[in-house]
């Protein structure tokens, strides 16, 4: 069943508000991997800064250069773009009275060039780790997708970024809300349902080899990142913030954005999908 709003309203760049979050969806082999696996819509995840001084849509995200403070138009290069809009557990919104927004931009913009390192191979690890074990369909098309490409250009981009923090593009946008300056402390997090609504493992020819992919992929990242390795163990049946002890920011999926209690869907930027 489809996460997203049906017939979704559209909106422009310009109906955006400094803080709302995009997730975005592409087309290449590693987003199908990662819808697969992750059960939602989503691919990526990107914090929403605002308007520069020329007039320029801002954003920070996650790219193969690490942390970037930068223009949208990277992500109006995917296929589908959406929009969400924070609302606290009690009802408040950005602008409210004593809720400020800026803490959270300011969060976030001081991850720009800083020792992160990203690469969608790693979104697409962690959703494989943290995630149940798909159905049998799915998980043939997985295999057919060759998870163990996965593995070996995993192992290769965590040798060559050995010196840095791996940092998924979701915990972009997580940390900067976790981590904003404010009374009381984490005031802005953002919750995900650990509800178990993720399909159960069962019997398949192919789970095997999809659960010793799993092995490896927490082993490799262990070995050369053993505190983000750390990060990758969840509870289930729960409401919690990311960043708590039960969730850790490094975790979560761009399902747990789309699905978060403290994240409403504000409309669609823009979809080129081919159904």
């Amino acid at each position: 069943m489809p996460l997203r709003p049906p017939n979704p309203p559209k909106i422009t760049l310009d109906d955006l508000l400094p803080g709302d979050i995009l997730l975005s969806a592409g087309s290449d082999w590693l987003d199908k991997l990662i819808l697969l696996v992750d059960q939602g819509s989503y691919t990526h995840t990107t914090q929403y800064i605002g308007k520069n001084a020329n007039g320029d849509h801002m954003v920070v995200e996650a790219t193969e250069k690490g942390i970037k403070y930068q223009s949208i138009t990277e992500d109006l290069t995917q296929d589908l773009v959406d929009a969400y809009r924070y609302e606290s557990p009690n009802g408040h919104h950005f602008g409210d009275a004593n809720w400020p927004v800026q803490p959270v931009l300011n969060e976030a913009i001081s991850y720009q060039d800083a020792k992160y390192a990203y690469s969608e191979l790693l979104m697409g690890a962690v959703v494989i780790l943290t995630s149940e074990i798909p159905d049998e369909k799915d998980l043939s098309e997985i295999v057919r997708i060759a998870l163990t490409y996965v593995e070996h250009q995993f192992e290769k981009w965590l040798t060559d970024n050995a010196d840095k923090t791996p940092m998924t593009c979701v915990q972009v946008a997580t940390s900067a809300h976790w981590q904003a300056n404010a009374t009381p402390i984490n005031k802005y997090g953002l919750q995900v349902n650990i509800n178990g609504a993720r399909k159960s493992p069962f019997a398949s020819k192919n789970l095997e080899a999809y659960q010793k992919l799993r092995t490896s992929l927490l082993n490799k990242i262990s070995i050369t990142h053993p505190e983000f390795s750390k990060k990758l163990k969840t509870k289930s049946g729960l409401v919690v913030f990311a960043g708590s002890d039960i969730l850790p920011l490094g975790s979560c999926t761009p399902r747990d954005m789309e699905t978060s209690p403290t994240l409403k869907f504000v409309g669609c930027i823009q979809d080129n999908r081919s159904y």
